[in-house]
């Protein structure tokens, strides 16, 4: 519905309209946790993004686009469903409201109608790189339920999950923080447990062996150590990289990540230049953890954060390059915009709005929003309607 009323604003009104352009071409570019005031053409002045400012001049700017929820999975659900996430099943109760372990049974349910089903009926080809985070399994390790190409996509290439901090080694843990506050309780409570067990059975108010107070104590150190174990070793468990249905690299490497997605999303438009297509490109960047290519790195006046902005902004000139190479920039919609708000918390900048992470102010739901039909520009244009 979203792309349908852009459509209106960007195509042309002639009765003579090409063949081709009655099933334009679709890049939908989505950039994870990225601030309204990141971006040069929402009044950033030190943040570098030519390309995208370049997008954003030849085409229209929303500057009411919200999104349906402050947190990744039930957001990117909404937007590929067009429901509101707590209709699909995607809305959670619980603190974390996302999926954060490739083991999690849920996800999207394989019944819900995603605009990449509708459009694979039509005979487009369809394209996800980069980040999913709408879950893989339901039952078994393999079945793929929730998996993007039971989801309307016929290629897949990027990671399933989330990029997180404990997916970086030297940028920290989401677990263990937290984890190792209650350890020293959960010692002392089981220590105290032990004591009075044997005061109990040394004064004899409880007939007991020794030895199996001594198993309980081994049993709560052991179920501890395994806890640790597990989180210790997030990386090697949940942070993998996949193309279709193969694991192709556990646990992925950050070394130019945005580059190899970059290069098979341009392979992807030249593999389907004779057909109308739809590449859905999910950027991990500008989630925790930060990182940046080398070629990036050190160039941003905001640190490693800049720098992620910066190659992000570099990818997309990269695919425009491609369309513009393959004379396709005229058969072609072009969407641009991310998930939900900043995360004040590790960014510290989110423009004129208030709100941070989980929020319920307006900077964790408003977003940028910038649709260009390439060939057919509306110079400086905006829209206050709300999507």
């Amino acid at each position: 519905m979203i792309l349908f009323h852009l459509m209106l604003y960007l195509w042309p009104t002639s009765n003579a309209i090409d063949e081709r352009l009655l099933k334009p071409n679709i890049i939908l570019f989505m950039v994870d946790d990225l601030g309204i005031g990141d971006l040069g053409c929402y009044g950033n002045t030190t943040l570098r993004t030519p390309n995208i400012d370049k997008l954003a001049k030849g085409g229209v700017k929303l500057t009411q686009h919200i999104a349906a929820s402050p947190l990744c999975t039930p957001s990117r659900a909404a937007f590929l469903t067009g429901r509101y996430p707590v209709r699909s099943g995607m809305a959670s109760l619980n603190r974390l409201g996302v999926f954060l372990f490739s083991a999690s049974s849920g996800g999207l349910p394989a019944e819900e109608i995603t605009f990449a089903k509708l459009l694979q009926q039509e005979g487009y080809s369809t394209g996800l790189i980069g980040k999913w985070h709408l879950g893989i399994n339901c039952n078994s390790s393999h079945d793929f339920c929730h998996h993007p190409l039971n989801h309307g996509f016929d290629h897949f290439y990027g990671i399933p999950v989330n990029n997180i901090r404990d997916c970086r080694p030297g940028h920290g843990s989401v677990f263990i923080k937290g984890i190792k506050m209650y350890i020293p309780s959960i010692l002392q409570m089981t220590g105290i447990a032990v004591i009075t067990l044997e005061v109990m059975r040394y004064l004899g108010l409880l007939k007991i062996p020794c030895r199996v107070i001594g198993y309980l104590f081994l049993l709560a150190v052991a179920l501890v150590a395994i806890v640790l174990f597990f989180f210790n070793n997030f990386r090697h468990l949940n942070c993998f990289l996949m193309r279709n249905y193969s694991i192709i690299q556990q646990p992925w490497t950050y070394e130019n990540l945005t580059q190899r997605f970059t290069e098979d999303a341009k392979y992807f438009i030249r593999r389907n230049t004779d057909k109308p297509f739809l590449l859905f490109l999910s950027y991990p960047q500008v989630h925790t953890a930060l990182y940046a290519s080398p070629a990036f790195r050190g160039n941003s006046k905001h640190g490693l954060y800049g720098d992620a902005v910066e190659e992000m902004d570099w990818s997309v000139g990269q695919i425009l390059h491609v369309l513009d190479r393959w004379n396709l920039s005229g058969q072609t919609l072009v969407y641009f915009t991310s998930d939900q708000g900043a995360h004040l918390e590790e960014i510290s900048d989110n423009g004129e709005v208030q709100g941070g992470f989980n929020g319920i102010f307006k900077g964790r739901i408003q977003l940028f929003t910038i649709v260009s039909q390439i060939l057919y520009n509306c110079p400086y244009s905006w829209s206050n309607l709300h999507f």
